[in-house]
């Protein structure tokens, strides 16, 4: 059992003015940016959609949709979604995403159409971490459990004096699991395969790129700096949605500023 995810909680504290890294000005290095060299790796909740209490609670801007396929159609393809949510979720709210998906921290992959599912599917160690999730969440009805495939999600944000449990009881669930570990999210604490992580989704989508693509990488979660720290090392962008400390060297305020930097990039009017 691995927990290298619960070594920091800056996901959740109150954002502040010093918050390292990434100049707030981005937008005007950013509208420039030659995309034709480009494979970009967006992150859904809390970089396309503004975050919700509940995991179901968020609503998808109307043109969001549009603006997404006349990007890939733009790009020649050159675009995925990198997201926590597995991939039948995230294809509930965008289901005509024409472009690769890997969901669930990447333990998942939709790659040109065609499912990857993980191994730990159905596996008895994940159904054995979801029953005690549920049993905790049962128990303290201000906590809400999102069961994944290869894994399961209980969010706090509704009872934050409660994380402290929460990662005490999943620590519990998983020790001696060697395939699986826990990860800080905003709000939530996740159990996933040890094998991962939004880096290695960069990794395997860049993978397949010829010489002279860049991968570009926005996100606004803690999940979503290892992913940058993989597009550092192959001289790629790196966007920060949203307050926190991150190693990006550009920053967007939120959600509305990465739709609208969408549509400058698509030469609509803002």
């Amino acid at each position: 059992m691995q927990t290298c995810g619960l070594c920091s909680d800056r996901e959740d504290r109150v954002p502040r003015p010093q918050d390292r890294g990434a100049r707030s000005d981005a937008m005007t290095d950013l509208n420039v940016l030659d995309l034709d060299r480009l494979f970009m790796c967006l992150d859904f909740d809390g970089t396309l959609v503004e975050l919700a209490d509940t995991p179901l609670g968020i609503d998808v801007p109307e043109d969001l949709p549009r603006l997404l396929a006349n990007l890939h159609e733009r790009l020649g393809g050159r675009l995925a979604i990198v997201t926590g949510r597995e991939i039948a979720t995230l294809e509930g709210f965008l289901p005509d995403f024409p472009g690769d998906i890997y969901g669930a921290h990447g333990a998942e992959a939709r790659i040109a159409g065609v499912r990857h599912p993980h191994p730990a599917v159905g596996s008895p160690q994940v159904e054995a971490v979801q029953s005690e999730a549920e049993a905790l969440v049962s128990a303290e009805p201000g906590l809400i459990v999102e069961p994944k495939q290869t894994g399961v999600v209980v969010h706090y944000r509704n009872a934050p004096v409660l994380k402290s449990k929460v990662e005490r009881k999943l620590a519990d669930a998983v020790r001696g699991i060697d395939n699986l570990e826990l990860h800080a999210s905003k709000m939530a604490v996740e159990v996933r395969p040890i094998d991962a992580s939004k880096a290695r989704a960069v990794e395997r989508a860049m993978a397949e790129q010829p010489e002279g693509i860049r991968p570009l990488v926005a996100g606004d979660d803690v999940t979503d700096e290892e992913a940058m720290e993989v597009a550092q090392t192959m001289d790629g962008i790196c966007i920060k949605v949203g307050p926190g400390d991150t190693i990006a060297a550009h920053r967007l305020d939120g959600p509305s500023q990465m739709i609208s930097l969408i549509r400058t990039w698509l030469g609509e009017a803002a």
